[in-house]
């Protein structure tokens, strides 16, 4: 590895390019690091690469803009020309989306504003980069602030015969390349906005918008076929923005943008509303909080209460049952020892009026009394006695004691009532069967009343539940909104904002981190001799305030590469 090259001393490598090298170098005279692009040797040794090279470095050199790696030195040692330029640490555009899966509308549109900018200014000092691509934005802060790199393919528009090398190769990245290029027309800056708009539509839908597996048939695509729809991956996409997209995009040059500064104007009216939408809270249609946890708080306090009281009220059913069961076997062999003597001695009469003094019971729907043979001596109800037939099927047996059982049936005058059959016996033998309905209604009406007590119990507990957690989550929003409207204040560039309000609880670390964050950004803003409440927006304190440090790798292939198609980035 080269130690020095001219005056500069190589400090290692950064990076490396099909057809040059980036190293980190320190310039000793006015004791600063930069980055050294050379050639590789195999290169270097041809002229033609040499002229190209060169051709670079009077591209670039003459470009002086904040959104553009700027050029400090040119020179050659030893037949080895270099080019000396300011390193800018940060990923490269596609690493940076990699790096935080989605990147918000508005950061989108700043880093667009500022990309288009830069290459207004330089189409406007008749310079057109040629190979605008996410690989070539190098992105030197976290907020979006972006810088152009790599005019390694870059011709002046006064240079008719200028041509990447002496093979003719067509100059740019295949999935960036505009219909004029591919047809080899003459290129300028509508061809660089075309770029610009596939990397948008990269941004916004996750993936560039022709597919293909080979360099010929996506050729093919980008000259006749329609734009494919662009389907956004942010429900909230302004239709403004794909319309700029789709414009960016059009196959004839005249229908594009036809410079940076046009396209500015209609991306800065879509930012200011996005900006309005945030600041109002409208940017996306969301339940607010004090609703939602509202909400789900009511939700599981009613799902606990209807599962706790579903259990309660299935043990005090079961518990009536078993009652109204106890009461319905106990009068039912109660009965049947009264009418075994009668039934013995076969005295109907008395088994009639012992039938009928029982019917006179409101808790007994019907009773009848049969001999052995199944002969009716006595019932309450000639119509009962026949719809309310013991019923064999084992669907309908409730329950079975000493020889007892209890069916459900359905009585037409009578409604739901429980069929005890219970045999008469007299000394060890059957000599008949009694059959006695005890109607539900007592046992309903009980059952109904809980079931009411319990659901006034439920809706009373979350009615105060739902009014507790809304006037909880309403105090909650007193911190969170008072934060808001300082880190507003913050991206309107008053760093001197701070918030006063002291609080017993975790806002007050929150709060405590603010005014910390506030306290760097203004110490950092008066290091720079800027003030602060002069900044009255984010792009333009992008503009204003470019960070000095830059670039890890600045490396191009002049050439175009084997095609793959972009990844499809993840945004869910």
């Amino acid at each position: 590895m080269l130690d020095t090259l001219g005056r500069y001393r190589i400090q290692g490598e950064l990076g490396r390019g099909a057809m040059s090298i980036v190293y980190r170098a320190y310039d000793p005279h006015i004791k600063r690091v930069v980055a050294i692009k050379t050639l590789r040797p195999e290169y270097a040794e041809n002229k033609a690469y040499r002229q190209r090279f060169v051709a670079e470095a009077r591209a670039v050199g003459t470009l002086t803009h904040p959104g553009i790696v700027t050029v400090f030195d040119v020179g050659e040692t030893s037949g080895m020309p270099f080019i000396a330029m300011e390193r800018v640490d940060g990923p490269s555009l596609d690493e940076f989306v990699r790096e935080q899966r989605s990147l918000p509308l508005r950061m989108i549109l700043k880093m667009a504003m500022q990309i288009a900018d830069a290459l207004d200014y330089a189409h406007r000092q008749g310079i057109v980069h040629q190979d605008i691509k996410l690989e070539n934005i190098i992105c030197t802060s976290d907020t979006g602030n972006v810088k152009i790199m790599d005019f390694g393919i870059a011709k002046r528009r006064s240079d008719a015969n200028w041509k990447p090398d002496e093979h003719g190769h067509i100059a740019g990245t295949p999935h960036y390349m505009s219909p004029e290029t591919l047809r080899g027309m003459e290129v300028d800056g509508r061809s660089d906005l075309y770029a610009l708009g596939v990397m948008l539509y990269w941004l916004l839908a996750g993936r560039t918008p022709y597919q293909a597996h080979d360099v010929s048939d996506l050729f093919r695509q980008i000259l006749n076929e329609p734009l494919p729809p662009l389907i956004p991956q942010y429900p909230d996409a302004p239709e403004a923005l794909l319309q700029v997209v789709r414009t960016l995009l059009q196959k004839d040059p005249r229908d594009r943008y036809q410079t940076g500064a046009e396209l500015i104007e209609d991306l800065r009216p879509i930012d200011d509303v996005l900006a309005t939408q945030e600041q109002a809270w409208e940017g996306r249609r969301i339940v607010p909080i004090r609703v939602r946890w509202t909400v789900v708080m009511s939700l599981l306090v009613a799902v606990t209460m209807a599962i706790g009281l579903g259990a309660v009220h299935n043990r005090q059913n079961k518990a009536s049952s078993g009652l109204a069961f106890d009461y319905g076997f106990t009068l039912s062999r109660l009965i049947a020892d009264q009418a075994a003597e009668d039934l013995l001695l076969e005295d109907d009469v008395a088994l009639r009026a012992m039938v009928a003094a029982m019917a006179r019971n409101r808790d007994i729907a019907f009773v009848q009394i049969s001999d052995a043979n199944g002969r009716v001596v006595a019932t309450s109800d000639e119509h009962l006695a026949q719809t309310a037939a013991p019923v064999d099927d084992h669907r309908a047996l409730m329950q079975s004691r000493d020889h007892q059982q209890v069916f459900s049936a359905n009585t037409a005058s009578a409604g739901a009532i429980m069929l005890f059959a219970t045999p008469i016996r007299y000394q060890g033998h059957d000599i008949g069967a009694l059959r006695l309905g005890m109607s539900t209604a007592g046992l309903s009406a009980a059952n109904r009343t809980t079931v009411t007590a319990m659901m006034v119990l439920m809706v009373v507990t979350l009615l105060v539940v739902f009014a507790g957690a809304y006037t909880l989550s309403r105090r909650l929003m007193v911190p969170i909104e008072l934060l808001r409207r300082a880190l507003w204040k913050i991206t309107q560039g008053h760093f001197d904002s701070r918030i006063r309000q002291h609080r017993d609880d975790e806002f007050e670390r929150v709060f405590s981190a603010y005014n910390a964050m506030a306290d760097s950004l203004e110490a950092r803003m008066l290091s720079l001799h800027i003030n602060p409440g002069s900044i009255t927006g984010e792009y333009s304190a992008a503009r204003d305030v470019q960070p000095s440090s830059t670039l890890d790798a600045l490396t191009n292939t002049h050439e175009i590469p084997s095609l793959s198609v972009p990844p499809t980035t993840d945004r869910n």
